[in-house]
């Protein structure tokens, strides 16, 4: 029993030795440029090897991706503050929030969504591996569906599809930060990203609660 322990313990140690080098490479060269052989030496190990705990350099971005999403989660859900007697409108700027200080600390995680929605992702992964992506991306986007559900059923906001209106939430706020990117794009708009960020909710927000005081 101790042996074979010890081999599962020292497989895991390998599996995040991968993993590390392929954040490290993916992120230096991009993930469209990386290659499996690019890993296998950051990681100090054979192609083969690699090859032996993913099945394809789009695996490994998955396990990436998980792992960012599980402490992107950890973050939502503190926003939310579930436990807490917050008015739906203060939810949603918390859970923004939360959403642009983990793209302030990770930026690269945000280049590695970029490169998953660009890319054949879904035909390269297997159907257990994509599914657990999607699932964890939907998780996120539900804390934003639920406060809009609570906005609605408190009156605060006009009745709608809360599930759609936080799609539109999560689509404009990302368009903002990938727009914000860019230098040129940054000097046409004429304010910071964080600026731009919380104007673009406010907007939203409002829009939410218009037909109320029509």
């Amino acid at each position: 029993m101790a042996t074979r322990a010890r081999r599962e313990r020292e497989k895991e140690e390998r599996r995040q030795s991968i993993l590390r080098a392929a954040h490290e490479v993916f992120f230096e060269n991009g993930f469209h440029r990386a290659t499996v052989e690019n890993v296998a030496e950051q990681a100090e190990v054979s192609k083969g090897t690699v090859y032996l705990y993913f099945e394809s350099k789009e695996t490994i971005l998955a396990h990436l991706l998980l792992e960012g999403l599980d402490e992107l989660l950890d973050e939502l859900e503190q926003a939310y503050a579930a436990t807490s007697p917050l008015p739906a409108d203060e939810r949603l700027r918390r859970l923004s929030q939360a959403y642009l200080q983990f793209f302030k600390q990770e930026p690269e995680y945000f280049r590695l969504l970029v490169a998953m929605d660009r890319g054949r992702f879904q035909d390269s992964v297997t159907s257990e591996v994509y599914e657990q992506v999607f699932a964890a991306s939907l998780d996120g986007l539900g804390w934003v569906a639920q406060a809009i559900q609570q906005g609605i059923e408190e009156q605060l906001f006009r009745y709608c599809d809360a599930q759609l209106a936080a799609s539109v939430i999560w689509a404009t706020l990302n368009g903002v930060l990938e727009l914000m990117e860019h230098p040129l794009r940054r000097e046409m708009v004429g304010v910071e990203q964080e600026a731009l960020y919380q104007t673009a909710l406010e907007i939203i927000i409002q829009g939410l609660k218009a037909a109320l005081s029509e």
